[in-house]
């Protein structure tokens, strides 16, 4: 499985259409520590891409918990990926739990 990181419409475009690419991700969609420096494109990157119409797999990435994914589904993604809204949870497997239910 091949996935390619996405940080502008641009980006997000090449991959949408690149040979031997399965999967792209869009963000940072607020800035996170697990990519410190990155600037964060935000929600505009993820409404551009929901625009495009693609029908390449494609995720909505960056500082993404619980409180913040109803405005990144709001923006058109319906795929996240998520780091810290897990790891640093009290509860992981609730915070996956919560997290899986608003996606359904």
């Amino acid at each position: 499985v091949i996935g390619r990181s996405t940080h502008s419409a641009e980006q997000a475009s090449a991959a949408a259409g690149e040979p031997g690419v399965d999967y792209f991700c869009t963000g940072p969609c607020w800035p996170t520590p697990t990519k410190p420096g990155r600037s964060a494109p935000g929600l505009d990157l993820v409404r551009s891409t929901a625009a495009s119409g693609t029908t390449r797999p494609w995720f909505a990435i960056g500082g993404i918990d619980t409180e913040r994914l109803p405005e990144v589904l709001g923006a058109g993604a319906s795929r996240i990926v998520v780091v810290r809204a897990i790891t640093e949870a009290e509860d992981p497997e609730a915070a996956a739990r919560t997290l899986r239910s608003a996606l359904s």
